[in-house]
């Protein structure tokens, strides 16, 4: 006995049974005389020293008693391993768990007795036993043995009826496939022999139901050998026979002897020598066949028969007394095995029945549409290609094809290049080429071919088709033939016309902008040429003033031609310009200029619109360079993308607004072309000086609005 944490191992016990009382180590195998053949019930008492009485409760672990047992602690009973007498329980695989209350349990020394119900059905006896804390001893020693014990075997047994009815069902609506019955009486008989180790106590009487768990496991054995023989499609009637009468005979032997454990050792031994031939034969065909699967299978099938010998060394008593039966494991999985072939071979049916059905569908619907492409009023026709053939032929055309072609329907199908005879020289090379290509990979596109049908005046044709491979590699082409002579006449007269309207479109557009331009040349400089002249000839123009007015009249002819000389000119770029030119100006005998332009993001402007920006902004620089008598002009130019605004202002610090009677035209002209601009001229008096603001509001808007127009007017390349 060991301790180790507030946990107690215990592996020696005193037995009291039919033979002589003694000193046993655990895990401990009963022997025969200990006990009565037909089951009787025998005593392992332990003992267990504890330091100090528990504060707690503390769990007793006994990984597998068998057949049978009931626990005690210092004379008080403390349960079972399942409900009713020993002699109906039946709990040689599933491990006990005891929560025991710290009463019953004191300082010092503690006996645990454990009663077993033993039987010669089986081997019997007791394992180690463990006491510690509950949760500890639970989570550590016992979780993951009783989930593989019981719970996992509970799911394996659900998996296996499933499979099992599912199997059977397949087998009644297919009837021939006996693959399916073998697998369906497999997996039931193998879900019976799961009760051996999910039931604690029986529903009916104890010896049928262990020749029932019994029978049910070594009739599933030959049930998964007939299922792989029927697999490898190397099943047989006589194996059929074989496997079947020695099923039944051993199962009613079984009966008759009362589950004599010599026999099914015995019977088990054939099972083995026949389970390793048929493994060694189906590795054999598994290498034959290159099939993943099979290999697979195979390989489950060797660890099916290597789990059967440990296991009947284990029901023989020759292995470790706590371990547990490989079988229903390892045969479970060889049924997931065998199940997902049968439903991978049943699903590749369905679908090549699904394929079958639905060319069956085409076919006759092929014959359907032949039948009624005769009435409709587009030619249609069928070429095929052949592999190895040095060129297509026509299969079939219908009755419109051979009335838009005017040719004989027989020559036509003996030799393809009849419809040649009929196509314009152009559409020779194409025609020829198609039909002499035997390449796989041939695509066709929609063609328009002019023809001359006999006796006709040409005509167009537009031919389209859509290809499909045969199942012996030729290449279908079905498509159809429709007369589109109207079409492509109406389409000529139409193309006639609209250029027509393109050329006329054109014409109007170099009208207007003659007529604009030359509005621009009047408005501009034009009139100031006209005020000067008559300033001159009244006199009311000194000589050395006529150089500043040729300088204000040349400034605004640069406006014109940098602004409508360039297509795709921006404000920003006209602004560099007039700063290039007004800087010399402005630094002569000027005021100091400061120019400051930010307009990032701005949406482009049309060219009259800048110009009319310009002209404002040249004004406005012109009057405080003239009038202002100031010492500093701020120019700048923003745009401010989150309200989608353009703000020009032109600001000195000079003497101020003048008089009303004063002032001229100039301020006029700036509200006139801000109108223009669509945005709000503003005349704001600082003292010192004055600022010209105009601010231009939705300038993306009205940036889509230009585009609209140009794009009517034909302008497109000014986008």
């Amino acid at each position: 006995m060991g301790a180790t944490q507030q946990e107690w191992f215990i592996d020696q016990a005193f037995l009291t049974g039919m033979s002589l009382p003694r000193r046993v180590v655990l895990p401990h195998v009963l022997a025969p005389e200990d006990f009565s053949p037909s089951g009787s019930r025998v005593l392992y008492k332990l003992s267990l020293d504890l330091p100090e009485a528990p504060q707690g409760p503390l769990a007793i672990l006994i990984p597998k008693l068998s057949l049978s047992g009931s626990v005690y602690i210092n004379g008080a009973f403390v349960n079972s391993c399942g409900q009713g007498p020993l002699e109906a329980l039946r709990c040689l695989h599933t491990p006990l768990f005891l929560t025991t209350p710290a009463s019953v349990w004191r300082a010092g020394d503690n006996t645990i007795e454990v009663e077993i119900y033993a039987s010669a059905r089986q081997v019997s006896g007791l394992s180690s036993v463990r006491v510690g804390e509950v949760d500890r001893l639970f989570d550590q020693k016992f979780r993951v043995n009783q989930w593989l014990k019981t719970e996992f075997l509970v799911a394996l047994f659900w998996v296996s009826a499933v499979f099992g009815f599912l199997s059977l069902t397949v087998y009644f609506i297919l009837s021939k496939e006996l693959a399916y019955l073998w697998f369906s009486l497999g997996c039931l008989a193998h879900m019976l022999g799961l009760l051996n180790m999910t039931v604690t106590r029986p529903w009916i009487n104890i010896e049928v139901f262990a020749w029932l768990v019994v029978s049910s496991r070594f009739f599933a054995t030959p049930m998964a050998l007939l299922t792989m023989l029927s697999l490898f499609g190397k099943l047989r009637t006589w194996m059929v026979v074989a496997m079947l009468g020695f099923s039944i005979t051993g199962t009613l032997l079984m009966a008759f002897t009362s589950v004599n454990r010599p026999l099914i050792a015995l019977l088990f031994i054939v099972f083995l020598i026949i389970g390793f031939a048929l493994m060694t034969l189906s590795i054999f065909w598994a290498f034959q066949s290159r099939s993943p699967i099979k290999i697979f299978t195979s390989s489950m099938a060797m660890l099916l028969v290597f789990a059967g010998v440990l296991d009947w060394r284990r029901f023989a008593g020759s292995s470790n007394f706590e371990g547990t039966y490989l079988f229903p494991y390892v045969y479970s999985a060889m049924l997931l095995t065998l199940g997902t072939v049968l439903i991978r071979s049943l699903a590749t049916s369905l679908r090549q029945s699904r394929v079958d059905r639905a060319q069956l569908e085409r076919r006759a619907a092929e014959r359907m549409a032949y039948e009624i492409t005769e009435n409709i009023p587009v030619g249609t026709y069928t070429l095929v290609f052949k592999p190895g053939e040095a060129q297509g032929r026509f299969i079939f055309v219908s009755q419109r094809f051979i009335e838009l072609t005017g040719l004989n329907r027989q020559d036509l199908l003996n030799d393809p290049n009849v419809f040649a005879e009929i196509l314009h020289e152009k559409a020779l090379p194409e025609w020829e080429a198609f039909i002499g290509n035997s390449s796989s990979k041939r695509v066709f596109t929609p063609k328009e071919w002019p023809i001359f049908p006999l006796g006709r005046e040409m005509r167009w044709v537009n031919s389209e088709a859509v290809s499909r491979t045969l199942p012996d590699g030729s290449l279908l082409f079905e498509g159809v033939l429709f007369d589109r002579t109207d079409v492509v006449k109406a389409k000529a007269e139409s193309d006639r016309i609209r250029n027509q309207l393109q050329l006329r479109q054109i014409e109007q557009s170099r009208t207007k902008e003659r007529e604009q331009l030359l509005r621009d040349m009047h408005d501009g400089f034009g009139s100031q040429l006209a005020g000067v002249r008559m300033m001159a000839e009244k006199g009311r123009i000194r000589p050395e003033e006529f150089p500043e007015f040729l300088r204000e009249i040349t400034a605004d002819l640069h406006l014109v031609v940098d602004t409508l000389g360039q297509i795709n000119i921006t404000l920003q770029e006209a602004l560099v310009d007039m700063h290039h030119r007004l800087e010399r100006r402005f630094a002569s005998n000027g005021p100091q200029l400061q120019w400051d332009v930010q307009l990032k993001d701005l949406p482009p402007l049309a060219p009259r619109k800048i110009l009319q920006a310009l002209r404002l902004v040249q004004e406005a620089l012109n009057n405080a360079y003239k009038h202002a008598h100031a010492q500093h002009v701020y120019f700048s130019a923003h745009f401010d993308a989150q309200i989608d605004q353009l703000t020009l202002s032109v600001r000195d610090d000079g003497r101020g607004l003048m008089p009303p009677m004063d002032r001229g035209r100039g301020i006029s002209n700036m509200r006139y072309r801000a109108r223009e601009m669509g945005g709000v001229f503003v005349l704001i008096e600082h003292h010192p000086g004055v600022e010209v603001l105009l601010r231009v509001p939705r300038v993306s808007e009205q940036h889509r609005i230009d585009s609209n127009e140009l794009v009517a007017d034909g302008h497109v390349d000014r986008l």
